[in-house]
């Protein structure tokens, strides 16, 4: 939890003169969230700072968990996220508006894509570089493009380091797991002229996994009961497998009481289990279900190699060439209990199982072969021999459990020209550059089944008394699944495999920007910003011919060989006006404005716009406020995403057995059921429906409106003091979302808007039952997040008794905090609209969506003398209740609590400085909530801590 940082208001910022080091004139430098050569660190948008010797303290080995304490951001993809964080992009979340509309930048500028989503990966940012982070937040579209919905995340790098800087780090958890080692170096030198400079970077990390078994809140799954309370919990899909049997068929099972089986079976029967021996037995729950949580990944594992380097070299008094490279490999991987499925015959649904003889079958146990036998009639009502068997589920535990590895590798160049030139009489910055991008990832599963090889398996004859495969491909061997000790090593062998699939993503960049000032008003000078920019991203997947056969036993549709392409042209500018100068109660009035034109090959043209406001009452009251309309476009995932199809056991509010109104009779007659079934339609053959997903080429663009409003506070009789207040209010229409095929349904006729997107996702057979709904991403959804954020820094000088060596001594305070009024999500017109501020269960948690707390906040204190300084840091979090949809819960509302951390250091020669810290000092454990609203692990380790205690220690060297 030990994030360190310094949350200044930009107040505070322009009291320590905080400006950019990079900066030709340090009295002018340009802030993020604008392009405007500014006089001073306070932009109208609000801007939160963290510096380079703050996120050196943390100890932490990846960014994200440095930002992830900032109340502006909420958690996303963490270290600690197992399979719902897929490739383990660590991703940056403004305002819990999702990752895809919060733009990462690097230098003012887009980084390497992580994956086709296009999202940045924070472990790829070489943290040794970083000079300090910048975020903004509100709409930043005209100003950066695309995806800055929420806002921006900048990091500054250091432009030119002279000297050796080497640094080693180790850390843990108090309970011995969870081990990471940081080893990182940077030497950096300047050209016998003073002209130019070459810095290199290298950096290596390697972090142990933590599993779920490893913690008592998550080592077992619980599920809330109807009264809400926690009970032990586990899947049906059980190792030995299990035939499911419905409670009308539990009599015609025969050769096992599944009536009556007495006290050994306390809850429901749900079918037939096959133990050692395969002798067949009653599923009970919860007696018989499966613990599949143990081995899951609490902490990811993570193994990191970083190089790049910077260089610049100045041409002459106005032109620098600059030009830098980052590289980075990196192996991580997520985990979860041996592959779970139902086990289909090729050609077969989910769950359905072809086994010739299954009564004289050579490889199985007398026990099975007489369960067979004795219920011929249920399994093969024909009598031709074939035994079809529904309903299979098993879980494979001689595989041993499916990891999911990706190794990903990701290269970024960027080189370019800047300067400055005379223009209108006064100084203007140019920049033009070009970059070059890529991302290459391969996913690898292990231990899968095959669909082909176990069909082959299953259809054995007995030849010369030794059972063989009546198809001899893929050197069969011969298998059985039921029973618990019924797998041999040779056989797991034959049934098991591993799969892969590449992917690729590239984006080439160029652009051209120029800032200065235009002229001069009774008021001041007004500054502009001008520019182009053209960017080009492409993806392609590759999965290998096990996913492109559909030989993948838990897979429903064969994969596909998959590509995209985007490109945009963008023309933007900005300016600042001084309207009014030094007149009672107005020091300075100025307006700001910014507006960018798109042209994208996939939705054409879009025009954003920003308007802002600055106010400057007095030297120590300064007020601003903005509006802007922001835009987001379809990624290349939204659009070109692969499709997938499953087949659901839905209901469909035609049948006549659910009663459907008159008004709802409409809907179905408009949707294709015929006029003379209206009023008795009955359930379909195959009982359920199929639902396609996957990329939509025709969505369009998220379109939003961003209000700010605040005030930033350096009062006279306290100059080091610095205060700020800021508003902030973003509402997403047409946002892109998936919507289950069920949901679609249920929305429409709730509506009975035949018009409607969820109306026109359903098509119907002739019959008048449901044959597909089409749920692939759309432009339906929207949201709505506003708060207030409150930043304060004050650092107080000390008395000599707190002093070392005679140094002076310094406490400085800080404290930033947010309170959230809204978090509010319709995911349909017409649907209900639910607030998850403050709130957790329902659809406002889960294991993929994050809780979004109403009121976060750091307050830290660091004591610093000379070679030493100590700080010790509160992270804060309020009450969280039940969400309104929320399923009754025994925890209730969930009390407030506060992480504790400790960090320290100590300079002992100028060149040696060894470092430590104590993170979440009083162990806290993360609350229980239970599978929904806390997912497999029971908890949301993203917003909780879920490893405990831990400590780091290190030593820096450097050499000028």
């Amino acid at each position: 939890m030990m994030p360190a940082l310094l949350a200044a208001p930009a107040a505070a910022q322009e009291a320590a003169a905080d400006t950019d080091a990079s900066s030709p004139d340090e009295s002018e430098i340009v802030v993020t969230g604008s392009r405007l050569i500014r006089r001073d660190m306070i932009a109208v948008s609000p801007i939160t700072t963290v510096d380079a010797e703050q996120i050196q303290a943390s100890g932490n080995v990846t960014l994200e968990d440095t930002l992830n304490e900032f109340p502006q951001i909420k958690p996303g993809n963490t270290g600690s996220t197992n399979q719902s964080g897929g490739a383990g992009v660590l991703t940056a979340d403004l305002r819990g508006l999702g990752p895809v509309r919060t733009l990462v930048l690097v230098d003012g500028r887009r980084y390497i894509p992580a994956d086709v989503t296009g999202l940045t990966d924070l472990s790829t940012i070489p943290d040794m570089l970083v000079e300090r982070v910048e975020i903004v937040t509100g709409g930043a579209s005209a100003v950066y493009g695309s995806d800055a919905i929420a806002g921006a995340v900048n990091f500054v790098l250091q432009r030119k380091f002279d000297g050796i800087k080497m640094q080693a780090q180790y850390g843990e958890t108090t309970r011995g797991d969870g081990g990471s080692y940081k080893v990182d170096l940077m030497l950096g030198a300047n050209s016998s002229d003073g002209r130019g400079n070459a810095t290199l970077f290298g950096s290596y990390t390697d972090r142990n996994a933590v599993r779920f078994a490893n913690r008592a809140f998550a080592r077992q799954p619980f599920l809330p009961d109807a009264q809400g309370v926690l009970q032990p919990f586990g899947t049906g899909t059980i190792p030995g497998a299990l035939i499911g049997v419905t409670t009308p068929d539990l009599g015609r099972i025969q050769g096992v009481n599944l009536l009556n089986p007495g006290g050994a079976c306390p809850g429901p029967i749900q079918g037939v289990r096959f133990g050692t021996g395969s002798v067949p037995a009653p599923f009970c729950r919860p007696t018989d279900q499966y613990n599949y949580a143990a081995p899951n990944f609490l902490l990811r594992p993570l193994e990191r190699w970083q190089l790049g380097g910077t260089a610049s070299y100045e041409i002459n008094d106005s032109i620098e060439l600059y030009a830098n490279t980052f590289f980075t490999r990196k192996v991580n991987a997520y985990q979860q209990a041996p592959e779970a499925l139902n086990p289909n015959s090729a050609g077969q649904e989910a769950g359905t199982l072809i086994i010739p003889n299954a009564d004289t079958n050579p490889l199985f146990s007398p026990a099975l072969r007489s369960f067979f036998a004795a219920n011929r009639g249920f399994f093969d009502s024909d009598g031709d021999g074939v035994y079809t068997v529904r309903s299979v589920s098993w879980q494979i535990a001689e595989f041993g459990n499916r990891t999911v590895e990706t190794t990903a590798e990701s290269y970024i160049a960027t080189a370019g020209l800047r300067g400055d030139v005379d223009l209108f009489g006064n100084d203007w910055r140019w920049d033009s550059f070009y970059q070059y991008s890529r991302s290459d990832s391969k996913f690898s599963q292990f231990n899968r089944l095959s669909r082909s090889r176990l069909t082959l398996g299953l259809d054995a004859v007995l030849v010369n008394g030794v059972p063989q495969c009546r198809v001899q491909l893929l050197g069969c061997t011969p298998v059985t699944i039921f029973g618990t000790d019924a797998l041999t090593p040779a056989m797991v062998n034959f049934l098991k495999i591993n799969t892969s699939r590449d992917d690729s993503f590239t984006r080439q960049v160029a652009g051209g920007s120029l800032a200065g000032d235009l002229f001069e008003l009774p008021a001041g000078l007004v500054s502009s910003a001008f520019g182009v920019e053209w960017r080009k991203e492409t993806f392609d997947t590759v999965p290998d011919q096990a996913q492109l056969s559909n030989d993948l036993g838990a897979s429903t549709i064969p994969s596909i060989i998959n590509r995209g392409d985007v490109d945009v042209r963008e023309i933007f500018a900005e300016v600042r006006a001084p309207l009014l100068h030094d007149i009672p109660f107005i020091k300075e009035l100025a307006l700001e404005g910014a507006a960018r034109l798109s042209d994208y090959s996939t939705i054409g043209s879009v025009f954003t716009w920003k308007g802002a406001v600055d106010w400057i009452v007095s030297d120590g009251v300064r007020l601003r406020g903005s509006v802007s309309r922001a835009i987001r476009a379809p990624n290349l995932n939204e659009l070109f995403g692969a499709p997938g199809q499953g087949f659901v056991g839905g209901a469909d509010p035609c049948l006549a057995a659910n009663r459907p109104t008159a008004a709802q009779k409409q809907v179905c007659l408009a949707q294709g059921v015929p006029t003379a079934l209206i009023d008795t339609l009955q359930v379909g053959a195959s009982q359920g429906f199929q639902v396609r997903s996957g990329g939509n080429r025709a969505l369009a663009e998220e379109k939003a409106d961003t209000y700010t409003l605040g005030a930033v506070f350096t009062p006279t009789f306290a100059p080091k003091l610095g205060l700020s207040i800021d508003y902030f209010n973003i509402k997403v229409d047409d946002a892109i979302t998936q919507v289950s095929g069920q949901a679609l349904l249920n929305s429409c006729f709730r509506t009975l808007d035949v018009a409607s997107a969820a109306c026109q996702s359903t098509s119907r057979l002739t019959s008048g039952n449901i044959d597909v709904i089409r749920a692939p991403l759309l432009n339906i959804a929207s949201r709505k997040v506003s708060g207030v954020d409150v930043a304060i820094t004050y650092p107080v000088p000390l008395p000599s008794f707190f002093e070392i060596g005679g140094e002076a001594a310094t406490l400085a305070l800080q404290l930033v905090a947010t309170k959230q009024f809204d978090d509010k999500t319709q995911l349909l017109p017409g649907e209900p609209i639910i607030d998850c501020a403050g709130a957790y269960g329902g659809t406002c948690s889960s294991d993929s969506i994050r809780i979004t707390p109403d009121l976060t906040g750091l307050l830290r204190a660091t004591w610093s003398s000379g070679p030493a300084s100590v700080s010790l840091q509160g992270s804060y979090l309020g009450d969280l209740k039940l969400a309104s949809n929320a399923a009754p819960n025994q925890n209730g509302t969930l009390k407030h609590r506060m992480y504790v951390d400790l960090n320290a250091k100590w300079r002992l020669l100028d060149q040696l400085e060894i470092f430590g810290g104590l993170n979440n000092i009083f162990d806290l454990q993360p609350p229980i909530l239970g599978f929904g609203p806390g997912g497999d692990s029971n908890s949301d380790p993203q917003t909780f801590d879920p490893l405990g205690r831990a400590f780091f220690v290190g030593a820096r060297i450097s050499f000028k």
